[in-house]
């Protein structure tokens, strides 16, 4: 049988969800719960690798196994995963369903703190104290949507992803408080390519670029100027569309 399986966690103490030598990953716990439960080795295929202090809402992995029943499943998965991690669905699907590759969209969310230091959003959400013109932040959003070349936006090197063409849906800002929230939704998204972006518009809410500079890196993508890749406590991986 073929299992999709949706979870949610606190990236925080996690070297990001695929595994890695000589680092816990989310992957690796998974893994050893389907093993107790199924009494053999299972490897699961995730939607989306996110990185080391990353978190999730709802990220999607498959695996085969013998058959269970689902509900009984998602019991013993949150049984013996820890309390940073929570399976939210276990469906049975078709053999074709593959979590990766037939993905259609993605949406990232990324959390600023503008007020006061807040323990209770230490890791999940980036502090900053000074002043950011939102109104400039919100027409540079406006560049990123469709379809454009990201390489100046990502840190995947040209030798693992030649095409880095991803198309934007929307991006859009929340102000709730002393919070700004920022959504993005696109067909893909290549390695830090959220926290790029976040960055730059950090910068030129901040004056330390212009929207003019971020019309140039999209239309000439460079890869070795300077960049800011914002903290990894503040991106959550909200949804994936099959």
């Amino acid at each position: 049988m073929r299992y999709k399986c949706e979870i949610a966690y606190i990236g925080t103490r996690y070297a990001g969800f695929q595994s890695q030598i000589n680092a816990l990953a989310i992957q690796d716990v998974i893994e050893k719960s389907l093993e107790v439960i199924f009494k053999e080795k299972i490897r699961i295929i995730m939607a989306s690798r996110t990185d080391a202090g990353v978190h999730a809402l709802a990220q999607v992995f498959h695996f085969d196994a013998t058959e269970y029943d689902t509900y009984r499943l998602k019991g013993a998965l949150n049984h013996f995963l820890p309390d940073d991690m929570h399976i939210n669905k276990v469906e049975i699907v078709d053999k074709n369903f593959h979590a990766r590759f037939l993905v259609k969209a993605k949406t990232y969310r990324y959390i600023i703190n503008t007020g006061e230091s807040d323990p209770f959003l230490k890791d999940r959400a980036l502090e900053i104290h000074y002043d950011l013109d939102l109104d400039k932040i919100e027409d540079c959003m406006k560049l990123f949507i469709g379809k454009h070349d990201f390489a100046s936006f990502n840190t995947t090197p040209y030798s693992d992803v030649k095409d880095q063409v991803r198309e934007i849906y929307d991006f859009r800002m929340i102000q709730k408080g002393k919070l700004l929230i920022f959504e993005i939704r696109g067909n893909g998204f290549l390695k830090n390519m959220v926290r790029l972006l976040i960055g730059a518009l950090i910068d030129v809410g901040r004056n330390k670029k212009t929207i003019e500079d971020i019309k140039k890196s999209l239309a000439a993508p460079n890869k070795e100027k300077e960049r800011l890749n914002v903290a990894p406590g503040g991106l959550y991986l909200v949804s994936i569309e099959y």
